[in-house]
């Protein structure tokens, strides 16, 4: 029984002192974790990415440590994802590590220690040793650093762990910088005139090339390295010379000095030097090269000279001068200088100053100096043959009169071989009579005639606002008699009238162009005198000239403006036959070859006289007056024998007579017009009442006197046109039928019927006349349609 209790004992004890064993989940540890860092039991803690683990921060120092010490190099990168610790907590060690180490750094994500980098350097040594010359852009890319990061960190180690030297992004052997600066040595010690330093370093470079059998790799460093070297051998004065042109052209002393002596040689024994010379001898500037070694110098434009130049012409002017006579500079310095040259020296001379001041001399030409004792002399000769050409051109003209009479009445006799034309029958400006007739205008149809386009509207006419006078037949004819004038004192004449006065001047003052300018510089200085007196004496020898002139333009401008406004009235009628093109189109024919053509006449008749007149073909007596029209090849004739523009605009306006629009006319017309300077006035509404009026009454006048039935016909109609209208009509035969249509609904029927039969039996007696049929006349009848047409108009 106690031994049964004892067992027992034993038993219960061992079960009271043996520990428990229970499984706690993920959730219920990471609970009980944060309860105890609450608790403060605990110190803080990280936790991986997959939180399966928990690492504290001395850990995370302490791998990272053994990680740097072992590997010199450490990128936070790969440790964050090696340990599985968020990379904010990598980055916030490693700089703990580094300020706490200062032989590490921190590098593009990288930890890296010094111990790193002279590693580095030792191996780059030993690369650079075997090979003579090294790219850092190739170690970067196998060090996988920056070229900025990878010389910073080689900067303190050459000439240390790595004997070389870097220059221009390459690592070089002292070996190789020895014997590049041997050939840079002999290479620029060898020039003897400016090189361009760029030129030296290819052709050495090359050499290099050659010798080493290099591809080329060390083409991109080697010229920083060039430049280097023979920046610091001139420094250590292994060859002497200058640098010029931003450093890049070098200019050995040897040809400096020789550059020195010929210029001091040339300026002393000549007193002045060009700057072609100094140019030649590789002087860029050779200005400022002058002035600056001789400062009493004067710097013109191409040459620099001593002042001694400057008394010499100042002594030659003034002898010049109080003879009476003239001085060409350019005679007393050397051909090397130009005429701005002299004509500068000109200015600095003291005494052509004060005597220009005084009135005593003038410059023309820019290197001639005349007295004016002389232009007064040569003012004196000139003013006698103006004056005598005045005189010579006065008698050549004094027997050239014009007739004071209406431009369109006077012709020339001889002028152009007469053709056939019709005759006036009538001067008025408004007259109804026909003065040209086409070919069958007066064959009366009552049928319509051939097919033909519109050519209607209103008639356009010219506007201006000034009156210009026609001069000698247009402005080409001006121009020309105008250049006859001033020719006669013109620059290049008086220039030949004075070399003949003064043959010395002749080649004085030569231009570039090899041509004397003295005797053309006097000329044009004395030609205003001369045109003064020129215009003044030719205004009293010409004032009756300018008077007839006066006369005959002021004629032909009202001949103009009366026969423009008949053409114009008559236009204004065409408007109301704008729907039948083919009287239309024959009305516009009758039109041009009626007053148009007369309007035509008084522009060429007196163009063509003004030319005649202005050449001395003609005088007063020879002038003759001319009442019958032109004809088409007179007028032709007339329009070719004017000058310049205005026979091509004459041409083109006759030939426009022969065309089928007025609007055509008016355009040609007008251009003719502006070339002979005549104002086309526009018919303004009082004018045109005031014509219609007149040409009404004319019409009233002329019906009342005609003893010819056929001719009445168009009369009546055109009467009828004007008070019906107040359109005045200027229709040919063949077109009073579609004028009768057209007053149809204007008058009465029964006048209406009587217009009808009157043309029926004026058409009828026109087929009898031209048939000669025998048979039954018509003419007591048409007489008797005759008496009631009258009596239509009581009269």
């Amino acid at each position: 029984m106690d031994a049964e209790l004892l067992q027992l004992q034993r038993l219960f004890e061992a079960a009271q002192q043996a520990k428990a064993s229970v499984r706690l989940s993920e959730r219920n540890v990471v609970e009980l974790v944060t309860k105890l860092q609450d608790l403060g039991l605990l110190p803080p803690l990280l936790h991986t990415v997959t939180g399966k683990e928990y690492l504290t921060q001395e850990q995370l120092r302490y791998e990272m440590e053994l990680e740097i010490k072992r590997l010199g190099r450490l990128s936070l990168i790969d440790l964050a994802n090696t340990i599985g610790v968020d990379l904010f907590y990598c980055e916030k060690q490693a700089e703990s590590i580094i300020s706490a180490c200062p032989n590490l750094m921190l590098v593009q994500g990288e930890i890296i220690s010094t111990s790193y980098w002279d590693a580095v350097a030792e191996e780059i040594n030993e690369s650079l040793q075997e090979t003579g010359q090294v790219s850092l852009a190739e170690l970067a890319a196998r060090l996988s650093v920056g070229s900025d990061t990878l010389t910073a960190m080689l900067g303190p180690r050459m000439g240390n762990l790595i004997q070389g030297k870097l220059e221009g992004g390459q690592l070089y052997t002292q070996v190789y910088v020895a014997r590049l600066r041997a050939m840079i040595r002999g290479a620029v010690r060898g020039l003897m005139v400016p090189t361009n330093l760029a030129t030296v370093w290819a052709c050495l470079q090359q050499q290099l090339l050659e010798v080493e059998g290099n591809s080329g790799c060390s083409a991109i460093g080697e010229g920083k390295l060039f430049q280097s070297s023979f920046n610091g051998l001139l420094k250590e004065g292994a060859f002497s010379g200058s640098l010029r042109a931003g450093g890049s052209v070098w200019t050995p002393a040897v040809f400096e000095k020789a550059q020195h002596e010929g210029v001091e040689a040339f300026y002393s024994q000549n007193s002045y030097i060009s700057y072609d010379m100094l140019r030649k001898l590789a002087i860029t500037q050779p200005k400022q090269f002058l002035q600056g070694k001789y400062p009493d110098g004067i710097a013109l434009e191409t040459v620099f000279m001593h002042s001694s130049f400057i008394s010499m012409v100042d002594a030659a002017v003034e002898e010049a001068i109080d003879g009476g006579g003239w001085l060409d500079c350019v005679s007393l310095v050397p051909s090397s200088f130009s005429l701005a040259d002299v004509a500068r020296l000109v200015s600095f001379c003291p005494y052509i100053q004060k005597a220009g001041k005084e009135a005593k001399l003038i410059t023309v030409a820019e290197t001639c100096i005349v007295s004016t004792s002389f232009l007064k002399v040569l003012l004196e000769k000139l003013e006698l043959e103006v004056k005598d050409l005045v005189s010579l051109s006065a008698e050549k003209k004094s027997d050239v009169r014009f007739v004071p009479s209406e431009a369109t009445d006077v012709t020339l006799k001889g002028n152009i071989s007469q053709g056939k034309s019709g005759k006036r029958k009538g001067g008025s400006v408004a007259s109804s009579k026909s003065t040209t007739s086409e070919a069958g205008e007066d064959d009366y149809t009552v049928g319509k005639g051939s097919k033909g386009k519109k050519r209607g509207g209103k008639s356009k006419s010219g506007n201006q606002s000034t009156v210009a006078l026609s001069n000698r037949g247009g402005k080409g004819n001006s121009e020309k008699a105008s250049s006859r004038e001033e020719d006669t004192i013109s620059e290049d004449f008086l220039a030949t009238r004075i070399l003949e006065l003064f043959p010395e001047l002749e080649g004085a003052g030569m231009g570039d162009d090899g041509v004397g300018t003295l005797s053309k510089s006097v000329a044009a200085h004395l030609r205003p005198s001369l045109l003064s007196i020129w215009e003044t004496a030719k205004q009293a020898s010409f004032s009756a000239a300018s008077e007839d002139r006066r006369h005959r333009a002021d004629a032909l401008q009202k001949k103009t403006d009366e026969e423009y406004a008949s053409f114009q009235l008559f236009a204004k009628a065409l408007d109301l036959f704008h729907n039948d093109h083919v009287t239309l189109t024959a009305l516009h024919r009758h039109l041009l070859r009626t007053t148009a053509s007369e309007l035509v006449d008084v522009i060429l008749q007196t163009q063509e006289l003004e030319r005649r007149l202005e050449n001395g073909e003609i005088s007063e007596e020879s002038l003759i007056r001319r009442t019958e029209p032109l004809n088409g090849s007179e007028r032709l004739f007339l329009a070719k024998g004017f000058d310049g523009a205005l026979t091509t605009k004459c041409v083109k306006m006759v030939e426009v007579l022969e065309g089928k629009a007025v609007e055509e006319f008016e355009l040609a017309l007008q251009d003719v017009a502006d070339e002979c300077g005549l104002r086309l006035k526009k018919l303004d509404k009082k004018a045109e009442r005031a014509l219609l009026s007149t040409y009404r009454k004319e019409l009233v006048s002329q019906i009342e006197s005609e003893s010819d039935p056929v001719t009445l016909l168009p009369k009546v109609v055109a009467l009828l046109f004007t008070q019906v209208y107040n359109k005045a009509l200027q229709a040919p035969g063949r077109t009073i039928g579609s004028a009768i249509t057209h007053l149809k609904k204007m008058i009465s029927e029964d006048a209406y019927a009587v217009l009808v039969e009157y043309q029926s039996a004026t058409v009828a007696l026109l087929s009898m006349l031209s048939t000669s049929t025998p048979g039954v006349s018509p003419v007591s009848s048409f007489f008797l349609v005759l008496d009631s047409v009258l009596e239509m108009f009581a009269l």
